[in-house]
């Protein structure tokens, strides 16, 4: 089995969490960053979700890491039909306890009472699933729903905490977010303090639909600076860098 630490290549860099997603590790010279947080931003639609699911279930399947996934939008059962045909059996791993599976609901009252809800209750049943299965990778889909009406101050206490928090767990987290109007993130505060920030966009170019995918902030590690087309199909998400596969060819001295 191939360990999930890479990316230390010559003693330089940080750890890596292997994702198992084809060509990612290819991007990042090894994977996400190890018991740290990726901001995964994208507007809906381009494959925020599926990255994330991947990177759990393929944490168990190839690397025997449990993990969490907690959504904040999309309730577990829909989850587990649309993940069907990736041929995921996301159900079985459930059922076998080697991901736990958990929307969590917070109630429109309490969103809208500034001061009222805090992460603090997210910490319990967050932390009680990690230490139920061991886990070691996290992610919190459309997390930013939680925090759409605080203000500038409060927001950034609470990522600090959250931040802090998972690197004191030892987990490695994705935190998924929606884009933003005037800034990366719909809450515009995020990205700046994550260790690393990745985003997908799905444009359409002479009515066609091309996904692609950016490394935009790596902390700690060389990276691929461009974007990079990637597919979504049955078998997931696959990424094509490129660049890297350019350099690897021969350059022939016959002149013509």
């Amino acid at each position: 089995m191939i360990p999930t630490i890479l990316g230390h290549q010559n003693g330089v860099g940080i750890k890596k969490s292997r994702t198992g997603i084809k060509g990612f590790e290819e991007l990042t010279n090894g994977g996400l960053p190890l018991n740290r947080s990726t901001i995964l931003v994208g507007a809906t639609g381009t494959g925020k979700t599926i990255m994330s699911i991947e990177y759990i279930v393929n944490g168990v399947v190839q690397f025997n890491e449990p993990g969490v996934f907690m959504t904040f939008e999309e309730k577990s059962d829909d989850l587990f039909e649309n993940v069907k045909s990736l041929q995921y059996d996301l159900r079985k791993l459930v059922d076998e306890k080697k991901i736990i599976l958990e929307h969590l609901s917070v109630s429109h009252s309490e969103l809208h009472e500034i001061g009222k809800y805090n992460i603090e209750g997210l910490f319990i049943k967050l932390g009680e699933a990690i230490d139920k299965i061991q886990a070691k990778r996290v992610v919190l889909d459309s997390f930013d729903t939680l925090f759409s009406n605080f203000d500038t101050k409060s927001l950034r206490t609470e990522f600090i905490r959250l931040f802090n928090w998972l690197k004191e767990k030892k987990v490695t987290a994705i935190i998924t977010a929606e884009l933003g109007i005037n800034s990366l993130t719909r809450l515009g505060i995020e990205e700046n303090m994550a260790d690393c920030v990745i985003e997908l966009n799905n444009r359409v170019l002479n009515q066609i639909a091309i996904r692609r995918i950016r490394i935009i902030k790596y902390r700690g590690s060389i990276h691929a600076n461009n974007e990079y087309p990637f597919l979504i199909d049955q078998t997931g998400m696959t990424i094509f860098p490129i660049i890297s596969q350019g350099m690897e060819q021969k350059t022939s001295k016959e002149r013509l």
